[in-house]
C-alpha cells in the first residue's frame, strides 16, 4: 500500500486555530495509516492441511483405511452371521480352527442293581421248628412277612399239614391255629385283611377257604368246594379269583367277594388248553388268556389277553400275536410265556398294550414286581429290570434252584442243590 503525503503550505499570516487543527488532523490520519500498514505487514495467513503437499496423500490413506475397515467388517462379522442363515458354511480368514474335543460323558445315574451281590442278598428261611419239617411249599410274602406250608411224613405220605407266618427280621415263625379238613395246605396267600388257601385232597379236589385276619375270633369260611384239580387262588383286596375245571371239557374263571362270599363266573373256557392258564389279579384288574375269537389265524396258536376291572362291565383285549400262557400284570407291564413250560419256552412282556418284547428263551417259570420280571432258566434265577433292560443273576453261582414266585418285591426259590430237605430262599431286590 502506498501512502501519499500532501504538503500544505500556509503562510504565517494565515495561521489560525482552524488551520492548525486541520494540520493536526492530517498528521494524525497519516500516523494512523502508517500504523495500520505496519500491522498488515506483520500478519501471516494460516495455511490449511489440504492446501499443503501432504493433503492428497493423507486423503488417499484415509480412503484406503475406510474401505479396508468396511471390507474387514463384512468378512469377519457380516458374512459369518449371514451365510449360515441360507445354509452356507463360512469361516472367516485367519479365524482359529476349532479343535476337536470329545464330548464329556455324562455321569450315569447308578442303577439300584449295579452293586447287587447275589450271595449277600439271599436269605434262607430258618426258624426254631424248621428242623422238624422236611418239606416246605408255596411261600408268599406281604408287608415284609411270609406265609408257607410245612410238611411231614404222615402214613408214609408227604403232607403239608401246618401253616406258618414267618418274620424274616426276627427269623421267627408262628404256626397258624387252623385245622385242616382234608390232607394239606396249598397256595396260601394273604394281605392286610384276608388269608386264603386251598385245603386240598392228595388226589385233587378240596375246599377253597378264607380267614378274616382282622377278627381274632374268626374261623375259616368256605369259599367253594372243589371237586377236581387243585386251583390256585389269586387274592386282591377283598376279592379272590381262580380257574377251576367244572366238566370234562369245561373250565370256568370265578371271582368271589370275600365280604359277601358271592361268587361270579367271569369267563368260560370250552374245549381248549387255556383253562390250564393261570389268571392274574392285581390292583383291581383281572387278566386271563384265551383264543383269538376274531377268526384270524389258528385259534390255538394266536392268543388274546383279556382284561377286566372290578366294578366295570367292559372287557378289553390285547392281541399278543403269539400263544399266551400264564399272563401276569403289574398295572403297567404285562408278561406271559409262549408255551406250557416247554424247554424252549419264551418269556415276553408288553408295556401298556404296546409291541411285545422277548426277554429270554428256555424259561420254566416267572413272576412280576413293579420294577422287574424274575424267571428261572437252566436252574438259575434271573431278574430283568424294566428301567434299563438289563438282566441280573439273582441266585448264587453253582446253586441249583426251583422258582417259587415273586411277591412283595421279593424273589423266592427253593435251593435244590441238595435234596435232603427243602430249603426256601428269597432275595429282596432294590
Amino acid at each position: 500500500m502506498r501512502v501519499h503525503y500532501i504538503l500544505y503550505i500556509i503562510a504565517p499570516h494565515e495561521l489560525t486555530i482552524d488551520s492548525i487543527e486541520g494540520i493536526t488532523s492530517i498528521c494524525y490520519n497519516e500516523n494512523a495509516m502508517k500504523a495500520r500498514y505496519r500491522r498488515r505487514r506483520n500478519y501471516r495467513r494460516r495455511r490449511s492441511l489440504s492446501a499443503s503437499n501432504w493433503g492428497p496423500v493423507l486423503a488417499f490413506l484415509a480412503t484406503v483405511l475406510g474401505v479396508a475397515g468396511a471390507v474387514a467388517l463384512l468378512i469377519f462379522v457380516g458374512l459369518p452371521k449371514l451365510l449360515p442363515l441360507v445354509g452356507i458354511d463360512f469361516r472367516a480368514p485367519f479365524a482359529p480352527t476349532p479343535t476337536a474335543a470329545p464330548t464329556p460323558r455324562p455321569t450315569a445315574t447308578p442303577n439300584p442293581m449295579d452293586g447287587f451281590d447275589a450271595a449277600e442278598a439271599e436269605t434262607e428261611v430258618v426258624f426254631d421248628a424248621s428242623s422238624n419239617y422236611r418239606w416246605f411249599g408255596d411261600p408268599y410274602m406281604f408287608g415284609g412277612r411270609m406265609v408257607f406250608s410245612a410238611g411231614k411224613l404222615v402214613d408214609s405220605k408227604a403232607e403239608l399239614i401246618d401253616l406258618y407266618f414267618y418274620e424274616p427280621g426276627a427269623r421267627a415263625a408262628t404256626k397258624a391255629d387252623i385245622a385242616l379238613q382234608h390232607a394239606h395246605f396249598m397256595y396260601p396267600k394273604f394281605n392286610a385283611r384276608w388269608l386264603v388257601y386251598l385245603d386240598a385232597e392228595l388226589n385233587g379236589g378240596g375246599a377253597l377257604m378264607a380267614l378274616d385276619l382282622a377278627d381274632p375270633a374268626a374261623e375259616p369260611v368256605l369259599i367253594k368246594e372243589v371237586y377236581t384239580g387243585q386251583p390256585e387262588p389269586m387274592l386282591d383286596g377283598d376279592c379272590v379269583a381262580w380257574t377251576e375245571r367244572t366238566g370234562t371239557r369245561m373250565d370256568k374263571l370265578f371271582v368271589c367277594d370275600l365280604n359277601s362270599l358271592e361268587t361270579t363266573v367271569v369267563h368260560m373256557f370250552s374245549n381248549n388248553s387255556y383253562g390250564q392258564s393261570l389268571p392274574c389279579f392285581y390292583g383291581g384288574t383281572l387278566i386271563w388268556a384265551d383264543v383269538d375269537s376274531s377268526g384270524s389265524g389258528d385259534a390255538e396258536d394266536t392268543s388274546v389277553i383279556y382284561s377286566m376291572t372290578m366294578g366295570s362291565p367292559s372287557i378289553s383285549t390285547y392281541s399278543a400275536g403269539v400263544y399266551v400262557h400264564d399272563p401276569e400284570t403289574n398295572g403297567v407291564y404285562t408278561a406271559w410265556l409262549d408255551a406250557h413250560h416247554a424247554p424252549e419256552t419264551g418269556l415276553y412282556y408288553s408295556k401298556a398294550g404296546g409291541r411285545p418284547v422277548k426277554i429270554a428263551s428256555g424259561v420254566v417259570e416267572f413272576g412280576m414286581a413293579d420294577s422287574f420280571i424274575a424267571y428261572c432258566r437252566d436252574e438259575a434265577i434271573y431278574a430283568y429290570r424294566f428301567d434299563n433292560g438289563q438282566t441280573y443273576r439273582i441266585s448264587a453261582e453253582y446253586e441249583k434252584t426251583q422258582f417259587l414266585g415273586v411277591s412283595d418285591s421279593c424273589v423266592i426259590w427253593m435251593d435244590v442243590t441238595s435234596r435232603e430237605r427243602d430249603i426256601i430262599k428269597f432275595s429282596r431286590l432294590p
